[in-house]
């Protein structure tokens, strides 16, 4: 009987352990420990890195070619926000860095909610939620890691990840885009862990590019500190854009020399990764010596917005505002055209921006909803002295709206300012007497070129400023709030809005995260003085950990940025603006250079919108040619 039992009880065990795991049952392999990286292969693309001009076995389109072809090396030491840039997921598992997973247990049902990874060079702890938590909106901060969602197949970790900022495929300048997607597969066959992990680049890819590493378990292993610290290697001096001009670029068949094969292999693309390509009916040479190579860019499929077959541009619907927590008391309102920022609090409300004339009743519930249900509690002496008095014996039935400030003069900036003024939630703080209050306040520029233009009384500002810098004469829901003028950048009257208790900055339209900026060369704008205004951001911005958090900043269009995103942004331009001003100096017209495509690496992450690139172009181009001539 005892042998039978014990038969019995084997046979049981081998049951269970047959079984698949399921999240279900929150019984999942354990990872957790330490972990080392294995260097099998591949050992030139991890350390020191892959040549220059070196794309094998990457799916890459011609956008994602022309910037790493001109890509300088020297780019990330002289810039202080990317010395200290961690990898992102799209390259992390092949990045060397030993590692440590650690479970998070919720602590009343104990059941595994997420999964925490540490690596030696990482801003912080990369989270695996498993807890079926939604993606956040597409307006949310995005960060180097992005944001992870997993679940258990069988003995499989599966992982998706959104939400990272711009990064590389390959230390060699192949960029990795900002909607990226990774999917990783986690397998566990003791003591080595594999990892496979496969990056969706709606941007730079043609097709998924699928990597994989190995790691061994290391227990006696511990992560050492890393406190990256940047270093500014420009004493004085403005910050520039290491990069080299398309086609200069002298190190590009380096690649192909080094390994004994064909230039065209060298280049990459989803078709030199199969057999069939090795049989095409082309003569492919090998390379004794580096040449002086050209790279010619044909693919159609970069220039998104150009194409012919492109959709029309709709007429915006405006059906969807999201709202989105920033920091402190400050909030995001985005989908209304351009981005609106709120303060909420105890004094009432105050918006930077209205936002598109169509979405003013969306804007108005968005409010409504803030007000009464999203801020965060304060307590009343949160309020600032000045209004406690007047809201203890009027508290408002509705949202009270107290000012409005305008960053520009563009139509979805300012659109909503009369049907927000003629709402019964504008009550500024003096509105008996409104005369006496500030009601819409922009810089004199932008009053002065709405009046010219015989804009409607009530879109233009009430109240104006004209000096470099403006502080409101009160806090504002216990911070000050700074106004910082933006002379030449996309007109002659933008502003920046600084809250600063929130550390939080409205940029309006000098920065946008995924657009070209709106530059009107006959308002005042140029390039140089957006690039300016960018430095300007920059500065008054601090990140909280290598290149990461901090001061927050809203874009005029698109989602919450950080220095970090700025710096990718004001990196373009300065590309963009020597690309342009090369060709002037060599008496190109604009029809010459609009036909070069100075902006295709570009154009897949800036240039979806119909026409607005050969607008971009333009800009660019008359702002340096009357640069010149003066």
């Amino acid at each position: 009987m005892t042998r039978l039992r014990v038969a019995a009880a084997l046979v049981v065990l081998a049951v269970l352990a047959s079984r698949p795991v399921s999240v279900q049952e929150n019984s999942p392999i354990d990872l957790t420990g330490t972990w080392r990286w294995l260097p099998y292969e591949d050992e030139r693309d991890r350390n020191p890195g892959a040549y220059p001009g070196d794309y094998r076995g990457l799916p890459l389109n011609d956008a994602a070619r022309m910037r790493a072809d001109t890509y300088d090396e020297e780019w990330n030491a002289t810039s202080q926000l990317l010395q200290c840039r961690p990898r992102s997921p799209a390259y992390q598992a092949k990045g060397l860095d030993p590692m440590r997973i650690d479970q998070v247990v919720d602590p009343v049902s104990r059941q595994l909610v997420a999964l925490r990874i540490s690596y030696e060079k990482t801003p912080g702890d990369r989270v695996i939620w498993l807890d079926g938590r939604p993606r956040p909106s597409p307006y949310a901060l995005h960060s180097w890691d992005g944001f992870s969602t997993g679940r258990f197949i069988g003995d499989t970790l599966e992982i998706m990840t959104t939400h990272m900022k711009e990064s590389y495929v390959r230390r060699n300048g192949v960029p990795a885009s900002f909607r990226a997607t990774v999917i990783e597969h986690v397998s566990l066959q003791e003591p080595f862990l594999d990892w496979t992990f496969t990056v969706i680049d709606p941007d730079y890819l043609t097709e998924p590019l699928v990597r994989s590493a190995t790691y061994v378990r290391a227990p006696t292993l511990q992560l050492p500190l890393y406190p990256c610290q940047p270093e500014e290697y420009q004493p004085g001096e403005k910050y520039r854009m290491p990069h080299y001009q398309v086609g200069e670029n002298p190190y590009l068949t380096e690649s192909a020399v080094k390994y004994r094969t064909p230039q065209d292999a060298s280049r990459g693309g989803a078709e030199t990764m199969y057999p069939e390509w090795r049989t095409k009916d082309v003569k492919l040479t090998v390379p004794t010596a580096q040449y002086a190579y050209k790279p010619e860019y044909t693919d159609a499929s970069t220039r998104i917005a150009e194409r012919a077959d492109a959709e029309p541009a709709r007429a915006p619907a405006y059906d969807r505002v999201d709202t989105l927590h920033v920091s402190g008391n400050v909030y995001l309102l985005a989908g209304a055209g351009g981005n609106i920022v709120v303060s909420a609090g105890g004094d009432g409300v105050l918006m930077v921006d209205t936002g598109a004339a169509g979405a003013s009743e969306r804007v108005l519930a968005a409010i409504r909803d803030i007000v009464q249900t999203g801020r965060p509690p304060e307590p009343p002496e949160a309020a600032s002295p000045f209004a406690s008095t007047w809201l203890a014996t009027h508290a408002p039935s509705e949202p009270a709206i107290r000012l409005i400030i305008n960053t520009g003069s563009g139509a979805d900036h300012v659109g909503g300012n009369a049907n927000i003024r003629k709402s019964s939630m504008f009550r500024v703080l003096g509105y008996r007497n409104p005369s006496l209050s500030l009601q819409v306040l922009a810089h004199e520029a932008v009053q002065r070129r709405m009046v010219e233009s015989k804009a409607p009384e009530l879109l233009v500002p009430t109240d104006t400023y004209a000096s470099d810098r403006y502080t409101l004469y009160r806090f504002f829901n216990n911070q000050a709030i700074q106004l910082f003028h933006a002379p030449n950048a996309t007109t002659d009257g933008d502003t920046m809005v600084w809250f600063r208790r929130a550390d939080v900055i409205a940029a309006g339209d000098v920065y946008n995260s995924d657009i070209y900026p709106p530059i009107d060369v006959d308002r005042g704008g140029s390039i140089d003085g957006v690039i300016e205004a960018l430095n300007r951001l920059v500065d008054m911005s601090v990140t909280e950990f290598m290149a990461q958090g901090g001061t927050l900043i809203v874009p005029g269009h698109g989602g919450i940025g950080d220095a970090a995103d700025v710096g990718s942004y004001r990196a373009m331009l300065m590309v963009v603006r020597d690309r342009i001003q090369a060709m002037i100096d060599r008496g190109m017209t604009l029809a010459q250079v609009k036909a070069a495509k100075p902006t295709m690496d570009y154009d897949p992450l800036y240039g979806r919108q119909r026409g607005v690139t050969a607008r971009f172009v333009e800009a660019v181009y008359r702002s340096l040619a009357e640069k010149k001539k003066s």
